[in-house]
């Protein structure tokens, strides 16, 4: 009998399937955070983006997760194709009527997406030098960098993470276990430069293809600064497949007395090829900036040369310049509190290097150097003037109370004049109270166990066995499930993850690590929603899951 309902189920879901309409659950920006914290700190241990920089991104670029983008092609930051994009696409009017936004499998690769943009933009790179608690750092340098072109961007950013805690997130810290975990994941992802190489005693790397001065400064635990001293770079450098990458700083001399500068040679090649700083090679060789000898002179290397240099024309030279890395101690009044001086001097202070960076001119911006620069605007303040209502301030943006009540941390109506208040046109309402979305498939994640996939949607194992007639507990990466509420029996009633409260005993021989990879959840998420030290378990101790 079990086993014709269960067939008679299959057949209404593949049915429906053909059949479902645009109808999401509603997320409350409570329901959201809950939802999708977890990613966020992952990624904050992957990128050292702020977690509650990612949230806040998340969540007003994506209406708590119920625009379009987000629930049918799991898009939460409105990332588009661009040219370098090969995945699934999803067309939606935006600056431009049916533009190409990048599809997803899942949530997590939107999110892995995002921090990947930023790391790969070389306006971003200086970012990653900043705390990851420094979530005001980056709100602005964001904003600098060219991501959004709402003068007000940062200040959302802040006010909506200080209203509702999000840089609670930011706090977080790894356990043990996930310590071990992210140094072998690193140690991995270093295999793939290939061994490192020494010129001059000094170890270098070949950068990869697609490859950013921000990646390999997380991968090697280098500041982004550093690399760029090391290498003698600028601001404005890219990192291009099979540069030569030093990772501590070149050295005042070579081992070898001088060279011959060849036919596509310039001093900053000669500088990295010898290891060699490129300010000792200039003044041992009488050059300065946009100077660049003739092909077949002689080039000292070590010593001060004793005749001048033919040079080629200065306008045709190919020349970087020499970089000064500043630091406080050398030259603490180097740079003038009032006024902020544009330039490409790279400097220790990560804020020092995004103050002085040149503004972003979208005229000369490549197609994939930012993702915002165009993109309207989601969400922007309304300041509360005499007079005004939260109902009539609604109704003047085409909005309910109950959203922005949501969106602004509000317990009542209650409003003050000259406050401040966060509008999402996105965000019309955040009423739940609407019909679930009916059963469909699951794509099987990394890590994910057919345990942790039936806790998701409140099924047995034993009925997601036969729902997908599987013979044992065996699931690959990618496998797609089909998914049916059996014990609710009705077609659209599974309950959301997040209205569920889930408790786990602890059982002998069991870790932190262990039920984290048992429920699929983060040991960061297991953190926060458990008062109690969850460092030293004790067999037999009730913790919450969920």
């Amino acid at each position: 009998m079990k086993k014709y309902y269960l067939n008679l189920i299959v057949c209404l879901v593949s049915f429906s399937l053909f059949a479902q309409n645009d109808a999401k659950p509603k997320l409350t920006v409570e329901q959201y955070i809950e939802k999708y914290s977890a990613m966020a700190i992952d990624e904050m241990f992957r990128s050292r983006i702020p977690a509650s920089i990612t949230l806040a991104q998340g969540i007003l670029e994506s209406g708590n997760g119920n625009s379009r983008l987000a629930t049918q092609a799991n898009n939460h930051f409105g990332i588009k194709c661009k040219a370098s994009w090969a995945g699934k696409t999803m067309y939606e009017d935006d600056d431009a009527p049916q533009e190409c936004f990048r599809k997803y499998d899942a949530a997590i690769d939107s999110y892995r997406d995002h921090s990947d943009f930023l790391m790969n933009g070389k306006r971003y790179a200086f970012l990653f030098d900043l705390d990851s608690k420094d979530y005001k750092g980056w709100a602005f340098g964001l904003k600098k960098a060219g991501y959004a072109t709402n003068p007000q961007y940062p200040e959302l950013l802040i006010t909506f993470i200080e209203k509702h805690g999000l840089h609670k997130f930011d706090e977080v810290k790894l356990s043990e276990e996930e310590l071990k975990e992210k140094a072998e994941e690193k140690t991995e992802i270093i295999k793939t430069y290939g061994k490192e190489f020494v010129i001059n005693s000094v170890p270098a790397i070949a950068a990869k293809e697609n490859e950013s001065f921000a990646q390999i400064a997380l991968n090697y635990d280098l500041k982004v600064y550093q690399l760029y001293k090391y290498n003698d770079l600028q601001k404005d450098d890219e990192c291009k497949k099979g540069d030569t990458i030093f990772l501590k700083s070149k050295k005042n001399k070579a081992d070898i007395e001088t060279c011959v500068f060849g036919n596509g040679d310039n001093m900053h090649i000669i500088s990295q090829r010898y290891g060699v700083k490129i300010e000792k090679i200039l003044t041992r060789n009488n050059l300065v900036l946009n100077q660049q000898p003739q092909i077949g002179q002689t080039i000292y290397l070590n010593n001060k040369r004793p005749d001048g240099l033919q040079l080629v024309i200065a306008d045709t030279a190919i020349q970087r310049d020499s970089v000064q890395v500043i630091t406080t101690e050398t030259a603490p009044n180097t740079i003038k509190t009032d006024t902020v001086i544009m330039n490409e001097t790279v400097y220790e202070d990560a804020a020092k290097n995004i103050e002085t960076m040149y503004p972003v001119n979208e005229n000369t911006l490549s197609y994939f150097d930012t993702l915002e620069e165009k993109k309207s605007e989601l969400s922007f303040f309304h300041t509360v003037q005499a007079g005004e209502t939260l109902y009539g301030i609604a109704q003047k943006y085409n909005v309910k109370v109950d959203a922005l009540q949501f969106l602004n941390a509000l317990k009542n109506n209650n409003i003050e004049i000259g406050q401040k208040l966060i509008i999402n046109p996105n965000l019309p309402s955040a009423d739940t109270k609407e019909p679930q979305p009916i059963p469909g498939y699951h794509i099987v994640r990394h890590g994910e166990t057919l345990y942790s996939i039936s806790g998701i949607y409140n099924i047995s194992v034993a009925d997601l066995k036969a729902i997908n007639t599987l013979n044992n507990n065996e699931i690959k990466i990618d496998q797609r499930l089909m998914i049916v509420p059996v014990k609710n029996s009705v077609v659209g009633e599974t309950k959301t993850p997040t209205s569920e409260v889930l408790f786990y005993t602890i059982e002998k021989g069991e870790t932190l690590f262990s039920i984290s990879r048992k429920f699929n959840v983060s040991i960061s998420s297991l953190k926060l929603i458990n008062t109690t030290n969850l460092n030293n378990l004790k067999l037999g101790e009730k913790i919450r899951i969920r």
